[in-house]
């Protein structure tokens, strides 16, 4: 299913904003963590409890959610989507206590499932000149924009009016997203004569090549994820940054990627047109990153970030744009390659903050980002085996 070809700049606006307050409501429980940690009594542990629920959520929600979307229509499934991640957002800031903190977190992560596969589909099709890793790019960049907020604004503001007003004014935030989505963009015309079929969806789940990709994009994501997760926890707690500095190191990793994905990702996919060879520079650059972190300084920390956010920018936009591209199915199940690439990278992101957080804990925070870099190193040896070029899809 596909919108009506009218209004372009509203959909594109409207998915670009959507998608930043999604960031916001991903990103920002580790910037308010260390005020709710204080409330319930949590330490690292109880963020990488937090972080491994949420991922738990995004992961096992993508495949059916593209599923859904191939019946129901893109547009639909990214409304819900949006609606019940952000409802639970708002209620993890009225939850009574930590056990109902990580439930909420799941449900935020299934509802966001919903929404990205079906939204970039959206949005690379609204574009005049439909180009993968232009769409991809984009959807990047605003993620980063909402990575700033929920960073820098939004650990500010949980430090004066408290952790959970910040998180109930989020959620609110994207309720209302939702509502503009619904509203903005067209409805969904379904193609005449397609349905879903098992053969199809077969197609999409057995294709070797998306899933050699997700495992390379799981690389990416252990990286990605750590920092995002744990950095302002770390300079904030360990390095003794305040809150400001540490929402301004924090937000390197997001906020670098507003020009890396659009400018430099979307570029080189577009015009190399080579998924295997970007992602596995991406993922080396990105074990990189996390050697950098682990010096312990709040220098090494901003380089790791810079870093880790640059090469993040670069090959998630690929990574996203070649699994839409690999799909050698048809059109409507393009939704559902994006999903499925995600699901595997996000299903294999559970682990990786648990594992940090109890090393960092009983060693510290240089032995866990080493730790990280290996794992990073680990999932990139499968590109190795990715054949490179696209092949041309069913009509």
């Amino acid at each position: 299913m596909v919108p009506e070809e009218s209004h372009e700049g509203r959909v594109i606006w409207t998915l670009i904003a959507t998608r930043a307050i999604y960031a916001l409501n991903w990103l920002n429980i580790g910037t308010i963590f260390a005020e709710m940690g204080l409330e319930f009594k949590q330490g690292p542990v109880g963020l990488g409890l937090l972080t491994a629920s949420f991922y738990a959520g995004v992961g096992l929600m993508q495949v059916p959610g593209g599923i859904i979307a191939a019946r129901w229509g893109y547009k639909k499934v990214s409304v819900v989507g949006v609606l019940v991640a952000s409802g639970a957002a708002l209620l993890c800031g009225l939850a009574p206590g930590f056990d109902v903190v990580v439930f909420l977190r799941f449900i935020v992560g299934a509802g966001m499932a919903l929404f990205f596969g079906p939204a970039l589909v959206l949005l690379t099709r609204s574009l005049r000149r439909e180009t993968s890793g232009l769409g991809s790019g984009m959807f990047s960049a605003a993620f980063s924009v909402g990575g700033i907020f929920a960073f820098f604004v939004w650990g500010l503001l949980a430090a004066t009016a408290g952790w959970r007003f910040s998180l109930v004014a989020s959620g609110a935030l994207g309720l209302a997203s939702g509502v503009a989505l619904q509203l903005m963009v067209p409805p969904d015309v379904p193609r005449a004569g397609f349905s879903v079929e098992l053969k199809g969806l077969r197609r999409v789940i057995v294709n070797r090549k998306l899933v050699i990709l997700g495992l390379g994009i799981l690389a990416l994501s252990i990286g990605n994820g750590l920092l995002q997760s744990f950095m302002f926890y770390y300079v904030s707690q360990k390095l003794g940054l305040g809150v400001a500095e540490s929402g301004l190191v924090a937000s390197l990793i997001v906020a670098v990627p507003i020009l890396s994905s659009p400018l430099i990702g979307s570029r080189v996919y577009d015009r190399l047109r080579k998924p295997k060879l970007i992602m596995i520079m991406s993922d080396v650059v990105m074990a990189a990153a996390l050697v950098a972190a682990a010096a312990g300084s709040v220098a090494a920390a901003v380089v790791g970030g810079a870093i880790g956010g640059l090469i993040s920018g670069l090959g998630f936009t690929a990574g996203f744009a070649a699994a839409k591209d690999l799909n050698e199915g048809e059109r409507e199940y393009d939704s559902l390659a994006v999903a499925w690439v995600n699901s595997i990278s996000l299903i294999g992101s559970f682990g990786p903050p648990i594992v940090f957080s109890l090393i960092a804990a009983a060693m510290g925070y240089s032995p866990a980002w080493i730790a990280g870099a290996v794992l990073v190193l680990l999932f990139t040896a499968p590109l190795l085996f990715l054949e490179e070029g696209l092949k041309p899809r069913v009509a």
